[in-house]
């Protein structure tokens, strides 16, 4: 069964960076591996050393097992999907050339995230690989996507695609745009004047899809919340994202969702403790001497505080969680990560940090 380890947090604590480093050290362990990324910059592509990604997935050299990347398209994942599910070609060639679909499929507020969804759902059941990592974008659309499957199992509710597919032709759907002039309004100007008429025409034709789209979307809702899931907040040691962690670690309480554990990048190092400093050598100055191991010292002292604040931090973050949460520390990295080798490395500290031992295998 094809493991699903979704990374989840605010933007610039290097999110997608661990998903690729995670990514490439499951590969590396002989997996067949997915990275997916949902967030339309292009940082995946920077972090593997790839000059662009796209919709198609895309093999990464490895030295053992697989791995492939990709970034998500929403427009061209809807497209597929209506092209696989459509009854016969008048039916697809009707919704694809559809004026109102063309605005659902690329501007509505949510599609994007549900076809994410849409995607991972049907890689995990394709089961060609082991483990999907798939990278969110930050906080706040991560939470679109969380909520994405509930939305729209609600939008196919029978109720609702009774009241939607009822008045299925021009003429029912012009009573409606007489009841409400704001409202006809507020569409004309989205869609243009054959408004109506062409809201109608989809879903008169969407109305075959209706139910495998319901269908797909209890899946995804109950693929979150699988044994076989496992959701990581990668954040900051620092008082300004513990407010974004704490609002995602409730959420994924709320709907019963496995929380693996904090991902805590950019850690500071406890320093090791100061030598007992050597009088000063003969022909040595003793007060620059002392003056420089007082400095050092001093370095050392605010080094100190540094991690006892970010432990505090930690502590904090542990103290909301679930009883036996983790929380994995990454040590700071000197520059950005831009190849395979920096990714290898970020793969060892996520090793030694602990957070292999948890997220290698189903629960």
């Amino acid at each position: 069964m094809t493991q699903v380890v979704i990374m989840c947090g605010s933007g610039g604590v290097g999110k997608t960076t661990m998903s690729a480093a995670l990514a490439l050290r499951f590969a590396e362990e002989g997996r067949r591996v997915m990275v997916i990324t949902i967030d339309p910059a292009r940082r995946l592509a920077d972090a593997l050393g790839l000059a662009e990604l796209g919709n198609t997935p895309q093999r990464v050299p490895t030295s053992r097992g697989e791995l492939q990347a990709m970034m998500l398209d929403a427009k061209r994942t809807f497209d597929e999907l209506i092209t696989r599910h459509a009854p016969n070609g008048d039916v697809r060639d009707r919704i694809l050339a559809n004026h109102y679909y063309r605005f659902v499929s690329e501007r509505l507020p949510g599609v994007h995230e549900y076809m994410a969804m849409e995607r991972l759902l049907a890689i995990v059941r394709a089961d060609d690989v082991d483990v999907v990592v798939l990278d969110t974008p930050p906080t706040r659309h991560a939470l679109d996507f969380l909520t994405a499957p509930d939305r729209m199992a609600g939008l196919m509710d029978e109720g609702v695609m009774r009241w939607l597919v009822l008045p299925a032709s021009a003429s029912g759907w012009r009573m409606i745009e007489m009841g409400s002039d704001v409202l006809a309004g507020v569409l004309k100007r989205l869609l243009g004047q054959n408004t109506i008429e062409d809201i109608a025409d989809f879903f008169a034709g969407f109305q075959s899809l209706w139910g495998g789209f319901r269908e797909r979307s209890v899946a995804a809702r109950a693929l979150l919340r699988a044994a076989n899931t496992r959701f990581i907040l990668v954040t900051a040691p620092a008082p300004g994202a513990r407010a974004e962690a704490l609002a995602f670690l409730e959420v994924l309480r709320r709907d019963a969702m496995p929380f693996a554990g904090f991902l805590v990048n950019r850690c500071a190092w406890p320093p090791a403790p100061a030598p007992a400093w050597p009088a000063a050598a003969g022909g040595d100055d003793p007060a620059s001497w002392e003056a420089t191991t007082r400095a050092i010292e001093a370095t050392l002292t605010r080094h100190r505080a540094l991690v006892a604040t970010q432990e505090a931090a930690i502590a904090d973050l542990l103290a909301h969680a679930p009883r036996g949460a983790n929380a994995w520390r990454i040590p700071e990295a000197t520059g950005e990560v831009h190849d395979l080798s920096g990714l290898r490395g970020l793969g060892m500290a996520l090793a030694d940090s602990g957070a292999l031992d948890v997220l290698r295998g189903p629960a």
